[in-house]
């Protein structure tokens, strides 16, 4: 091995390792450490040495395979391992010698089997198809402790017998410790059987928290609540297959026979982002894998199936319901598309459940692959692909999470409508952004109305300095700054921070800097704005109710709970129904404008809202309070 590794470390300056720190650090110096070292143990179980030597003359030969040793031997056993091995003696291959031979009684040790694994797999040197299609490895994985172990033999084993490397490329991962990062034992009673898992979640979920919980040759600390999360996450993924399923159902389509330029005068911001989303994650996750950045993969798939459940498939809920049929092809084929793909995807981290939602679609669209691990790695298409649009989703996405909050804040919920937001930013991007997608906005919020602005007339802003900062950072002048912060403007003072990062005053002839770290913006919000902060700035909602507003919003609730009976008595959407509403004079009013809309929306043939009791009995009836008011809802399916 001496003699090798001067040109094995060279040959390893080819080789991809992942982390690369381990190949060009750690494996090298291994390398050039390296010392000859002894093939065979004295031990009674494992691979016989092949040897055979003449106990007259010494003369010795290897054997390379059964069939050669069948032409020197008799008979040989079925069993090939000790003590059966050892029966077998033949004639010395020497001619002139008249002695036997015998077989040496040691084992070749154990790393020489791992060592040679790469071209015994492949049935080489007895065939040699295979090999030459397969050999060297484009790609092998353990952990960070065989770099003195199997990396090191399979590259010894390679060398000596080929005088090349048997890999490409290497990743190496860590070990499993419990939650707390200590190692698993027995000893301490730590350790979690890979059975108990996966009876509980599932392998997949297994896979899909393995592959992804750590950083390439770094530890990872296993703990239950990290892999419940993952396999809520599988979850939806299989209720997104439900819902494609459902739809494709109800519109009497098969997904698969639909075309991007048969939908393409339909596809509106959000099919647009998400097919944009979608080729983004397929150009991404090629990448990775080509990289081997392996424990990125699950995280940029998941960021694709979680957005169209819990983004696109809530943005796009009316247009599902009451929109277009052509609209609802569009939907249908956005929904279709980006799950069938990210399938595709995710089948290499969670292979059983992506075949299981697969089978589900084969059986119900006649889809041609016997499997879905048949069918090619998806290519992404670069004209679909809109960064700009992403971009702009993301900051939406950030600013509806706030509003949401604030909502939740003031006890309004989503389904209450609210007439404006106000988006205080300076940032150009959040601006940008919010006029791109202003609608999206609203939509999902339900608010009439989303403004950008820089300030808020009605919010006064202060600053509060900060003492524990200002004191070190100024010893005895902290005191002279805090009197002057407070009669100097927090406009001006917040302005400089914003433009310069930094305000200037001069006390006792010193010219002082102040940061945002060494203050405190105070606002001074009136009650009928609910505030909240999201990334790049800080948003006020419009909490006050108008006449109108609370018309819609007992409009909304009304709507929302009739559905909740039609599925309660297991109605599809095409089953009409007959309605009657009870309630008191002022609510009755009110939702004398929403009459057509509620119809629309549960599917009534005929609606009557009255402060009456019906003249007649109703096959389904429910009694509820919504903000205090008492409402009777009675129905029958419709002839």
């Amino acid at each position: 091995v001496e003699d090798l590794k001067d040109r094995m470390r060279e040959f390893n300056r080819s080789i991809f390792w992942q982390p690369d720190f381990a190949g060009s650090k750690n494996f090298d110096a291994w390398l050039e450490n390296l010392r000859d070292n002894g093939i065979t143990r004295q031990r009674y179980w494992g691979t016989p040495l092949p040897v055979w030597k003449c106990g007259k003359c010494r003369h010795y030969i290897v054997i390379g395979s059964v069939d050669e040793l069948k032409e020197h031997a008799d008979s040989i056993p079925e069993d090939l391992h000790k003590p059966w091995i050892d029966e077998v003696k033949f004639k010395c291959t020497k001619k002139s010698c008249k002695g036997m031979m015998i077989r040496e009684p040691d084992i070749l040790d154990v790393w020489i089997d791992a060592g040679s694994a790469s071209w015994n797999c492949l049935d080489y040197p007895r065939r040699a198809d295979l090999f030459e299609k397969l050999f060297p490895a484009d790609f092998i994985l353990e952990g960070i402790d065989q770099i003195r172990g199997w990396f090191n033999l399979l590259f010894v084993a390679s060398m000596i017998s080929m005088g090349r490397p048997s890999f490409k490329a290497v990743y190496m991962h860590g070990f499993i410790n419990d939650a707390m990062g200590r190692k698993m034992s027995k000893s301490l009673g730590n350790y979690i059987l890979p059975e108990e898992v996966v009876e509980k979640y599932g392998a997949d979920t297994l896979r899909y928290y393995m592959i992804g919980g750590t950083s390439p040759g770094i530890d990872i600390n296993y703990n239950f609540e990290d892999m419940k999360v993952k396999h809520k996450n599988l979850m939806v993924l299989w209720n997104l297959h439900n819902y494609v399923l459902d739809l494709a159902n109800t519109l009497q389509l098969s997904p698969n026979e639909l075309t991007h330029d048969a939908v393409a005068s339909n596809l509106e911001q959000e099919e647009k982002y998400m097919l944009s989303k979608l080729n983004s994650a397929i150009k991404n996750v090629t990448e990775m894998y080509e990289a081997y950045r392996l424990n990125e993969v699950p995280w940029a798939i998941e960021e694709v199936f979680l957005g169209l459940s819990r983004t696109y498939i809530q943005l796009i809920r009316d247009k599902a319901s009451f929109g277009t049929p052509e609209e609802k092809k569009a939907i249908l084929y956005t929904s279709y598309n980006v799950l069938f793909e990210s399938m595709k995807l995710f089948t290499t981290i969670s292979p059983f459940i992506t075949e299981a939602m697969y089978q589900n679609m084969k059986q119900e669209w006649n889809l041609p692959k016997e499997s879905i691990h048949q069918y090619a790695w998806p290519d992404f298409e670069a004209e679909l692909v809109d960064e700009n649009l992403e971009k702009a989703m993301a900051i939406a996405g950030d600013i509806i999470q706030s509003i949401l909050s604030a909502r939740e804040k003031v006890q309004l919920g989503v389904r209450w409508p609210l007439s404006e937001v106000t988006i205080v930013t300076a940032d150009k991007a959040t601006e940008d952004a919010v006029k791109l997608l202003e609608s999206i906005i609203k939509k999902h919020t339900n608010v009439k109305q989303a403004m950008v602005q820089r300030s808020h007339p009605k919010v006064k802003l202060g600053i509060k300095a900060e003492y524990g900062k200002l004191g070190p950072a100024f010893g005895q002048l902290a005191p002279s700054i805090v009197s002057k912060l407070t009669i100097e403007s927090p406009e001006t003072i917040l302005a400089h921070i914003e433009k310069e990062g930094k305000h200037e005053m001069t006390i006792d002839n010193n010219v002082i800097e102040i940061t945002k770290e060494h203050i405190t913006i105070v606002r001074d919000v009136p009650p009928e704005l609910a505030e909240a902060e999201f990334r790049n700035g800080v948003l006020y909602l419009n909490r006050q109710l108008t006449d109108e507003l609370e018309a819609e919003g007992y409009a909304r609730e009304i709507m929302r709970r009739i559905q909740v009976m039609r599925k309660m008595q297991g109605m599809s959407k095409a089953d009409r129904i007959s309605l009657f509403i009870k309630t008191d004079e002022e609510l009755a009013e009110m939702l004398n404008t929403w009459k057509s809309a509620i119809k629309e929306k549960v599917g009534a043939s005929a609606l009557v809202v009255s402060i009456n009791n019906p003249s007649r009995k109703h096959t389904f009836n429910s009694k509820d309070t919504i903000k205090g008011k008492e409402i009777e809802l009675f129905f029958d399916k419709a002839e």
